[in-house]
């Protein structure tokens, strides 16, 4: 997994300085998702405790967790959509398809989106999803994890 790095801002020199580099620290950025993550995770999304959905190449729910139903507004008895597309706002749905597009032909690793989704209710609310590449895993799928905003 490609790390990004961030300057870390308590690492910043108090006095400017003519060099970019000085006084502050380039760090790799922790993965978003920990192998301890895809532990849990390969023994099964439905009980996990984070807000996770897995998506099929074709954009279709494979499963999602208890904790991301809720969040949507969907009990666990309730039906869902099980094409992910319906549940994004249309002012975002542009730029979510061709990243996803992304993902499955060019193998695009990780990206993420501040966008809407669309609740149980009909109502459209805001997360910060997270989306890593994980076809060429034995998951086979996409998955989102999904952060209140």
């Amino acid at each position: 997994m490609s790390y990004q790095t961030y300057m870390a801002p308590s690492e910043k020199s108090a006095r400017p300085s003519t060099e970019p580099s000085a006084g502050v620290s380039r760090v790799a950025a922790p993965p978003i998702f920990s192998d301890s993550f895809w532990k849990r995770f390969q023994q099964g999304v439905e009980s996990f405790p984070l807000p996770v959905i897995c998506l099929s190449r074709d954009g279709y729910i494979q499963e999602i967790s208890h904790t991301a139903r809720r969040m949507l507004g969907y009990r666990t008895e309730d039906a869902i959509d099980r094409y992910f597309f319906t549940h994004v706002h249309g002012y975002n749905l542009p730029r979510v398809m061709r990243d996803l597009a992304h993902m499955v032909n060019a193998h695009t690793r990780h990206t993420s989106w501040l966008l809407r989704l669309q609740t149980k209710q009909r109502r459209c609310q805001w997360f910060r999803v997270d989306a890593v590449n994980r076809l060429k895993s034995p998951e086979q799928c996409i998955v989102l994890r999904l952060r209140s905003v």
